[in-house]
């Protein structure tokens, strides 16, 4: 026989529940009614709630639907700002570059800028004209650039001042201050002539043919004599009254310029164009 132990839970005590909760029903003494309540809700769902999922189901697919179509909307709005923008940002375009009131020039005595003449004729704006030679040119290029200086107009109450810088060797260059950065390359410079004078010199600039020719140009200022022929055959595909088009453009100035620049004028030119490209520059 073992010995005995203090009770430690006496489970006979009552046991005060606190006041200050809420009370719940026992589930050790729940009646029969309680249990089949809880049995139904455990297998079958709640019907309001099952509505009510549903209504929601079909409000995310509608806003889903409408969420796609403001979306299309939107897209073809912007597509459509955008299309207008570039369409304005052209036509403003040429209105929008300023002509400075001093412009340098720099450029080769064996790279005579001829379509100057052409501007300072028909240039609404007075432009005077001065000219530099460098110690680099060769004085028997003195003659030359004299010769060409002597034929530009110039004005006696200017609002454009152009400094004519002649050095050795030295690619065509277009200063508009001292801050920018130059345009080089007399194509280059025609381009931006182009914007600042549009009724002198035109230039379609939504026309990828244009700007094609105009590269075509650039590379025959670069090349060696003997692949000449073959670079103007390419320069002059379209050609018929104009290089390309029915009226004188801006690649007609460019081509001109180069080919004036040779000693001779080959026969692959046509001469019927250059002479009138002649009679607009002289």
């Amino acid at each position: 026989m073992m010995y005995v132990m203090k009770r430690i839970v006496d489970h006979d005590d009552k046991i005060e529940l606190p006041k200050c909760m809420y009370h719940i029903k026992n589930p050790i003494d729940l009646t029969e009614e309680d249990e089949i309540c809880l049995k139904i809700n455990e297998k079958g769902p709640n019907n309001k709630m099952t509505e009510l999922e549903t209504r929601q189901d079909e409000l995310l697919n509608k806003l889903e639907i409408l969420y796609e179509r403001i979306k299309t909307i939107s897209s073809q709005c912007k597509l459509d700002n955008m299309s207008a923008n570039i369409q304005s940002s052209n036509a403003s375009k040429v209105e929008s570059v300023i002509t400075p009131e001093e412009v340098v020039l720099v450029l080769s005595p064996d790279s005579l800028p001829w379509y100057l003449n052409i501007i300072l004729k028909k240039s609404n704006l007075p432009i005077h004209t001065t000219c530099h030679v460098h110690s680099s040119v060769p004085s028997e290029k003195l003659a030359k650039i004299k010769a060409f200086t002597q034929k530009l107009k110039t004005s006696e109450n200017p609002k454009v001042n152009l400094r004519l810088i002649f050095k050795a060797a030295a690619d065509s260059e277009l200063k508009l201050s001292a801050l920018s950065t130059p345009i080089l390359g007399n194509v280059n410079i025609l381009r931006y002539l182009s914007l600042a004078y549009p009724t002198i010199i035109p230039y379609d600039h939504n026309d990828h043919i244009v700007d094609n020719l105009l590269d075509i140009c650039h590379v025959l200022e670069r090349t060696s004599e003997k692949n000449k022929e073959a670079v103007v055959n390419r320069l002059f595909a379209h050609y018929k009254t104009w290089i390309y088009g029915d009226k004188f453009s801006v690649v007609d100035l460019a081509a001109y310029n180069l080919i004036k620049q040779w000693r001779n004028t080959p026969k692959f030119v046509s001469k019927v164009w250059f002479d009138k490209c002649e009679k607009l520059c002289s």
